[in-house]
């Protein structure tokens, strides 16, 4: 696994939009983009200010991403999620951001391009904060422990008691490399030319795979099917834990609730619900592809990350 090297003060950071824009909501990024300024150098692209459901047509979504990778970046932040980043993978230059080793961070829409970096290109990526995530005033203790992480320090995040994560199966302690993001976005790259999981998975054998998934407005019986399917595939067959996040828009189908799709999908393992990961804010920051150790005690849960190294496990 390749790991960037962490943030330092004055690094440039880009900042571009390959989905939807901020226009509409220009006071929280400029809010969000100064917290930003406050350690590190900026360079924002146009289409950032961008209007309606994508921030620019195609083409320049590409050419703006594309064009951040020929500067002295230390890291590539999408300023916010959406819909229609996907359309734009066909063209993105990824072998030039895995030359670079730059930190890619963002999450919901951005999901693809963290998942194709990490799964095919064996590059860890970070997943909780898009480039308008920091429009506090004052920055939560969520948000600073991100500006703590990417700058190197891993430190242990445990459960926000903003609400009540559970353990359908009990108290547990589990390590491996941890992986996920929006189980939105991970449909639509199922069995995909994208989609490297079974290769990944064979290639880290001797880890279990942790698996998160944050849920934006996917009903009950898509996310059953959904996971069915990853479940068929074999995504899961070296996994003993998976986390879920608090769903933003639950939409429940057929008398079928969301725990009992977990409980049916995954059975004995440990299943994690309600987890500070995803759109419910405050979150966690995810690294993918470090090694994570999850533990359940106590009603909350204990996220700890370190780099990959042939002494974990």
């Amino acid at each position: 696994m390749k790991y960037p090297d962490f943030l330092q003060k004055n690094d440039l950071i880009g900042i571009t939009a390959l989905s939807e824009g901020a226009g509409d909501v220009i006071k929280e990024t400029k809010i969000s983009l100064n917290h930003l300024k406050e350690n590190y150098r900026l360079i924002v692209t146009p289409n950032v200010y961008g209007n309606g459901f994508v921030s620019s047509d195609i083409k320049t979504r590409v050419r703006e991403f594309n064009d951040l990778l020929n500067e002295d970046i230390k890291m590539l932040m999408n300023i916010r999620g959406g819909d229609f980043l996907y359309e734009t993978l066909d063209f993105l230059n990824y072998q030039k951001i895995v030359d670079k080793k730059l930190w890619v961070q963002g999450y919901s829409d951005i999901t693809s391009l963290l998942y194709i970096l990490t799964i095919k290109y064996d590059l860890a990526t970070i997943y909780g904060f898009n480039g308008k995530s920091y429009d506090n005033e004052v920055l939560e203790k969520y948000q600073l422990n991100n500006l703590e992480i990417i700058k190197g320090n891993l430190i242990k995040q445990e459960s926000f008691m903003d609400r009540k994560t559970l353990s359908l199966n009990g108290d547990f302690k589990s390590s491996g490399i941890i992986i996920g993001g929006c189980l939105d976005v991970f449909r639509n790259m199922i069995g995909t030319s994208y989609d490297n999981t079974l290769s990944f998975i064979k290639k880290y054998d001797k880890y279990k795979i942790i698996w998160y998934f944050d849920i934006y407005k996917m009903s009950s019986v898509d996310v059953y099917l959904t996971l069915l399917q990853m479940k068929n595939i074999g995504y899961f067959k070296k996994t003993d834990t998976i986390i879920f996040g608090s769903i933003m828009f639950p939409i429940i189908d057929c008398e079928l609730d969301y725990q009992d799709v977990y409980s049916k999908v995954f059975e004995k393992s440990n299943i994690i619900v309600d987890a500070n990961i995803g759109h419910v804010k405050p979150v966690f920051t995810v690294i993918n592809g470090s090694f994570a150790t999850i533990t359940y005690q106590d009603k909350k849960m204990v996220l700890e990350m370190e780099l990959l190294n042939e002494g974990n496990g």
